[in-house]
C-alpha cells in the first residue's frame, strides 16, 4: 500500500474505532436508564402494595367497630 492509502485506512479505522465507542456509550446510557426505570417502577408497586395493606386494616378496623357499636 502507498503511504496515502495507509493514511486513508488509518483515518477510517479512527472512525470506525470512534463510532464503536459512541454507540458503547449510548448502550451504557439506555441500560442505566432502563435499570432506573425499573427501579422506580418496583418503588412504585411496593408503595401501592403498602397502601393496599393498608386499607385492608382500616376496613377490618371499622368493620370490628361497626360489629362493636350494633352490639350495643
Amino acid at each position: 500500500m502507498t503511504k496515502k492509502q495507509d493514511a486513508i485506512s488509518t483515518s477510517w479505522l479512527y472512525v470506525i474505532l470512534i463510532l464503536l465507542c459512541l454507540f458503547g456509550a449510548v448502550s451504557l446510557m439506555s441500560t442505566l436508564e432502563t435499570s432506573k426505570v425499573k427501579r422506580e417502577q418496583i418503588r412504585i408497586y411496593n408503595r401501592i402494595n403498602n397502601m393496599e395493606r393498608a386499607l385492608t386494616t382500616k376496613d377490618k378496623e371499622i368493620e370490628q367497630y361497626l360489629i362493636k357499636e350494633k352490639m350495643k
